[in-house]
């Protein structure tokens, strides 16, 4: 559903905003200063929406989950992995990915899946569950930022509602009317995908915009209008045929716009913006998710005439790359609704090129991907007009995995000589190189072999000198890598077992609230959770590991409680008491290590003699 806002709405009061040269994902320290300030006066709004959320149904909508044990796992959809690691609990009502450490509530996933910020996420949840927000307790900073996000919303569907009455004009709007009509779309795709026209002046958008009192700061973030070097603005668009783009919470990010003349470019996109990442936005994914999950696939086209010609056949799991290269991106939002991506791409050589290049991004994001190969010189435009839509799904249904169609496609007769099996294998390295997945690497490196007839040792040995030169990480690094790694992690799951009583047993974890636990622990974050546990345990019955979560102030803090809140008990009731003895045991140990050192550095030869018997003592003692 599109919002329909009024023409005459005013919207003076927005402030400009500046877009930043470079969008990035959501700020964790910025997010977690608003959400706690906002959280603090909104606390009944937000209790509210958690109570009448299912974190799994919601996120659900995005990612493919599983039923394993108590919680649902999944393939992250904010990095690239293979095996899920990313995990929902419907009793904590939280999520957590235990590859990127991304989690919290759902307020947390919304900011992050959708780019948006914690006031925006509370509006939309509030809305989607029927809660009402009454209060705005904002940062300076967080309101700064969600009123500018707004200003860019309202300025594009004021600009979509212009373009799209400008393309119902029986005079402006001709040229654009007989362009799609001549393409075999009929109203109601137009009217579906709010197509529309920018009329071929200057200043169309411009006095629209000015009549209603718009700040042209605004226009021009947003990528509307384009400050001229002598001052004042022109329309970025003209004579083009519109296309919005919207994102999945169905508001305008931008436009696309296909020229009519010769002009160039043919097609113009908005530039990014903080509502507009072309390496994130997939044309069309708001409204075919729900086909796309229904048939497991998702077809993927190049441009926006093949979708809505696609569409118009009665073919609805197709999205567009906005002319763009794919992206890591677009798969981790394409793979959370289906399992299998179809890539139906120009029959040119840079729509093969443009498959090659994909290959390792599906391979590396753990989703399966086949391409269709159309007739020379047919888009899925041409040919879904041509055959309709069962000769088009027919090819969907014969396509080749990925690597298999690039094969088939450079292999041909006049390449199967020498200088052509080079030409293959010099294209095709580099993308062997970026594959993360050893065995799989191995696997394409045997196929290559065979089909090319060149021995495998000599195509590893291509391999290795493109990877070096490719500029990898060296050795040696890697290994430190690794190694520190491996030291935080050790110390970390150490005292794991501590957390995970506190999660799971808190009343048992009592016991130790009189002993010098802090020495028993080495890293910060655990320090500062078990403090914030004893602090709260006294007085809250039933205790609440949620509540504890919102107090801690640490990010890493939140990721570490979180992974202790998801994982099973590693004790059970029967051996929870000996748990906490061993705990006691340790405390005590750390405790006289710690004054036989002291001893030693005074010279206190009788203490020290006392310290090594009650350490023998210890040691000696039973530990149940």
């Amino acid at each position: 559903m599109f919002l329909n806002l009024s023409l005459n709405l005013n919207l003076s009061f927005l402030p400009p905003m500046e877009a930043p040269s470079k969008p990035g994902p959501m700020d964790p320290d910025l997010y977690f200063r608003g959400y706690h300030i906002a959280m603090t006066l909104n606390q009944s709004a937000k209790e509210e929406i958690k109570r009448r959320a299912d974190i799994v149904e919601l996120i659900g909508q995005h990612v493919q989950l599983r039923k394993a044990g108590r919680h649902f796992v999944g393939l992250c959809p904010f990095h690239a992995e293979k095996a899920p690691s990313f995990t929902v609990s419907p009793e904590k009502q939280m999520f957590h990915c235990f590859g990127c450490k991304k989690g919290g509530d759902i307020f947390a996933f919304w900011m992050e899946y959708h780019s948006s910020t914690f006031p925006e996420a509370l509006r939309d949840l509030g809305e989607r569950y029927n809660v009402e927000i009454t209060d705005r307790p904002y940062s300076a900073e967080e309101k700064r930022r969600a009123e500018g996000r707004e200003a860019l919303f309202q300025v594009n569907e004021l600009a979509a509602a212009y373009f799209k009455k400008a393309l119902k004009d029986p005079v402006k709007g001709k040229p654009g009317k007989a362009y799609l009509e001549a393409r075999g779309l009929s109203d109601r795709a137009i009217d579906e995908f709010a197509l529309g026209y920018a009329p071929d002046e200057w200043d169309g958008l411009l006095g629209f915009l000015k009549g209603r009192r718009i700040k042209m700061e605004a226009a021009a973030s947003a990528g509307l209008v384009i400050p001229k070097k002598s001052g004042g603005y022109y329309d970025r668009f003209r004579g083009r045929v519109i296309f919005p783009i919207h994102n999945l919470r169905e508001q305008v990010v931008g436009f696309g716009g296909r020229v009519l003349g010769d002009a160039l470019p043919k097609y113009l996109n908005s530039p990014e913006s903080p509502v507009f990442r072309k390496g994130e936005t997939l044309y069309g994914l708001h409204s075919s998710r729900k086909a796309i999950r229904t048939e497991g696939r998702a077809v993927v086209v190049e441009g926006y005439m093949d979708l809505l010609a696609l569409n118009a056949h009665g073919v609805e799991g197709v999205v567009a790359t906005l002319g763009t290269a794919l992206t890591a991106d677009h798969i981790r939002r394409l793979k959370g609704y289906a399992g299998e991506a179809v890539v139906v791409f120009d029959s040119d050589e840079a729509g093969k090129a443009a498959v090659l290049r994909s290959l390792p991004l599906f391979l590396n994001e753990g989703m399966t991907a086949r391409a269709v190969a159309l007739p020379e010189g047919q888009d899925p435009d041409d040919f879904v007009n041509r055959h309709g839509a069962e000769g088009f799904l027919e090819r969907v249904r014969l396509a080749s995995p990925m690597f298999d169609f690039y094969l088939e496609q450079k292999l041909t007769f006049d390449d199967a000589d020498v200088e052509g099996k080079v030409r293959v294998l010099k294209e095709i390295l580099p993308v062997l190189g970026r594959l993360t997945n050893t065995a799989q690497r191995s696997l394409y490196v045997r196929r290559l072999s065979e089909r090319l007839h060149i021995g495998e040792a000599s195509i590893w040995s291509e391999l290795k000198k493109s990877t070096d030169r490719g500029g990898e990480a060296s050795a040696p690094g890697r290994i430190k890598q690794r190694l520190d790694v491996a030291r935080v992690e050790k110390t970390f799951h150490r005292e794991l077992r501590l957390l995970n009583l506190i999660v799971h047993y808190p009343e048992a974890l009592e016991r130790l609230a009189g002993s010098n636990w802090e020495i028993f622990l080495s890293d910060a974050d655990v320090l500062g959770i078990v403090k914030a546990f004893f602090r709260a345990f006294p007085g809250e019955r039933p205790f609440s590991p949620e509540r504890l979560m919102e107090s801690l102030d640490s990010d890493s803090a939140r990721e570490k409680f979180r992974e202790a809140l998801l994982l099973p008990p590693l004790d059970s009731e029967n051996t929870v008491d000996l748990a906490i003895t061993e705990l006691e045991h340790k405390i005590r140990q750390i405790q006289l290590a710690a004054s036989i050192k002291e001893a030693k550095a005074r010279g206190d030869l009788e203490g020290l003699n006392q310290l090594l018997k009650k350490k023998a003592r210890e040691i000696n003692r039973p530990s149940s």
